[in-house]
């Protein structure tokens, strides 16, 4: 009696986690399809979803606490079901250090190191959407002489998927790998412009709104770590 009961026990949960695998990959197909279609509306909604879930996962091991708060400030500017634009604020790695408060890395670094991963997410992490290309432009923010706080666009990188396929993302130097890519980066006379050969437009309104959601982002993230 016992061991039928406990066969019985095992089917049911057999047909139950079938039932559960069925319905998962019906759901993938179905969000595939109408992203496929060209429903925009969906795409947004499962970008948002995607990036909220990076927000609330844990950051890998030794990832510096300066990059993971510019991930987390990662903001869409544009996308479609084939490219797609994100905008991230970078800020330079203070920690503590025997008590002193140490800038172990400047804003550039660790915009470089930002733009290198955030790119292996768009390629990989993102469910249900394979982009063909992206592009990352990555912010800093410093105060001018009247103390009116202004954004520098460090850097902007595109990337094909086939690029990304040929990518190094187990090596640790984000300098050569941006140097694969199309990527641009600040120097004296010659400022960035994200916008030049983007590889999806978007107006001026919604570039400002991805680097307002950007600023609210970093802050929060500020609170946060002041908080803990």
């Amino acid at each position: 009696m016992g061991l039928g009961l406990a066969l019985v026990a095992c089917l049911l949960v057999f047909i139950l986690v079938g039932v559960m695998v069925f319905q998962a990959r019906f759901a993938a197909r179905a969000w595939r399809r109408t992203i496929a279609a060209g429903d925009q509306g969906a795409l947004t909604g499962l970008l948002d979803q995607t990036f909220e879930g990076w927000r609330n996962s844990r950051p890998p091991r030794q990832t510096p606490p300066a990059d993971w708060r510019a991930l987390h400030t990662a903001a869409v500017v544009a996308a479609d079901r084939k490219r797609i634009r994100v905008s991230l604020l970078a800020e330079p790695d203070v920690r503590v250090v025997e008590g002193r408060r140490v800038e172990v890395a400047g804003a550039r670094e660790v915009a470089r190191r930002a733009a290198v991963r955030m790119v292996e997410r768009l390629m990989y992490e993102v469910p249900h959407v394979s982009f063909a290309e992206a592009q990352v432009d990555v912010l800093t923010e410093y105060r001018d002489a009247g103390s009116a706080v202004t954004s520098l666009c460090l850097l902007s990188t595109r990337v094909t998927r086939e690029q990304a396929a040929d990518a190094d993302w187990e090596g640790d130097d984000p300098v050569a790998m941006l140097a694969e890519w199309d990527t641009r980066e600040d120097a004296p006379g010659a400022p960035v412009d994200p916008d030049e050969g983007a590889v999806i437009g978007s107006g001026a309104a919604e570039a400002a709104e991805a680097v307002r959601a950007a600023e609210e982002a970093l802050r929060a993230e500020r609170e946060r770590d002041g908080g803990a």
